[in-house]
């Protein structure tokens, strides 16, 4: 996800002459996180949008269900990333595309 949202904001990148500050970090490898900055109005201007792009393994024996099958019961669904931050994670990225041009 990290190396699509970089493709994504390249163009709008301090480097490419854009407005955005990008920083990829990586705790571990593989699994990397990215640290964007817009600018304020003023050097007091301060704002946090947060979400996540990794994913943690996921062992079968410790779930109910498979977690590699969606699974519906009723209004809930069930199964490995259901409830995960990817969407969060593409409307932020256009966010941060509408904010820099």
């Amino acid at each position: 996800a990290a190396a699509h949202v970089l493709e994504r904001l390249g163009p709008f990148t301090t480097e490419k002459g854009g407005l955005l500050e990008v920083e990829q970090v990586c705790f571990k490898e593989g699994r990397a996180n990215l640290i964007i900055k817009y600018p304020g109005a003023s050097d007091k201007s301060i704002a946090f949008v947060g979400s996540h792009m990794d994913v943690v393994p996921a062992n079968p024996e410790t779930w109910e269900r498979d977690p590699f099958t969606l699974t519906v019961e009723g209004n809930n669904l069930y199964g490995r990333g259901t409830t995960d931050c990817l969407g969060h994670v593409a409307l932020v990225t256009e966010m941060m595309v509408a904010l820099a041009q």
